[in-house]
């Protein structure tokens, strides 16, 4: 498992993070708001403990607003600073900003000051170079949807006299099986990679379970909820994914389960609670 997902590059960035934390007066920590425990890198956590830092609950327009709460509460109980924070949302902008004023006057007092320096740092495909995009107004980082497609290191000089410095996603060595499912479901490790089709059945339970069957129907109107253990046959079949002796492709209709969840077309849905 170790190198399957830590390769040696990723182990290189980490400890380049580790050197480029020496630089830095704050760190912007970037969780998926969807599964904020599988996303919180425990390395990297461990790394930044005793530095001044703040948890961005990323992607907060695709996960359940109450839940978001409850988890802004369990950091703050940790001590931990943290906030929702959306790229759709002016309202997080303004937030964001109110904070890093805040940390400004806080770290760097006096008349004669170098601008306040921030790192933003979470695992692959959380959202880093679209955030910094969005903050800055332009596009100076590369961007997709392929994890750890953003490499190298940037600073970047905000409006504001903020320095901000962009870093490659990194996960860790020894990811658990419990955490591989829900970091493959959005996307933080290649799911062409593993069982796509164990993949989108344990994404489905989830929405059973969450008691979000009328989501799936908005997406999948053909769907029985009273058999999910037939749903990608279902979909597969009212797609026309069809293999060439007839059967239904499973893992095509896998793949476009997946691909809906990521881009937000099944609905608002938070997959880790506090309580786990």
């Amino acid at each position: 498992m170790r190198g399957q997902w830590y390769p040696g590059s990723m182990a290189r960035a980490m400890r380049q993070l580790k050197e480029d934390l020496k630089l830095v007066d704050l760190v912007v920590e970037l969780l998926d708001s969807r599964i904020p425990l599988s996303s919180r890198n425990p390395v990297l956590s461990k790394l930044i403990d005793g530095k001044q830092s703040l948890i961005l609950l990323h992607k907060a327009d695709r996960s359940e607003p109450e839940i978001t709460a409850q988890w802004i509460s369990f950091f703050q109980q940790l001590r931990l600073a943290a906030m929702p924070f959306s790229v759709h949302t002016a309202r997080s902008l303004s937030f964001f900003f109110k904070y890093l004023k805040l940390q400004e006057h806080n770290l760097r007092p006096g008349r004669f000051k170098r601008p306040l320096r921030l790192m933003v740092a979470g695992i692959p495909n959380v959202g880093k170079s679209t955030l910094i995009n969005y903050l800055v107004g332009r596009s100076p980082a590369r961007t997709g949807n392929r994890p750890g497609i953003t490499r190298g290191r940037q600073w970047i000089r905000l409006l504001d006299g903020v320095e901000l410095l962009d870093t490659p996603g990194v996960l860790w060595p020894n990811l658990s099986e419990k955490s591989t499912l829900p970091l493959a479901v959005v996307g933080a490790l290649p799911a062409a990679k593993l069982d796509q089709s164990e993949l989108s059945r344990w994404l489905l339970s989830a929405f059973i379970n969450r008691k979000k069957e009328g989501q799936l129907l908005k997406r999948y109107p053909f769907l029985m909820p009273d058999h999910p253990e037939l749903f990608l046959e279902q979909i597969g079949l009212r797609l026309g994914f069809l293999r060439a002796e007839g059967k239904t492709d499973l893992e095509r209709a896998a793949a476009r389960v997946l691909s809906d969840f990521q881009s937000g077309a099944l609905g608002r849905i938070t997959l880790e609670m506090p309580s786990q």
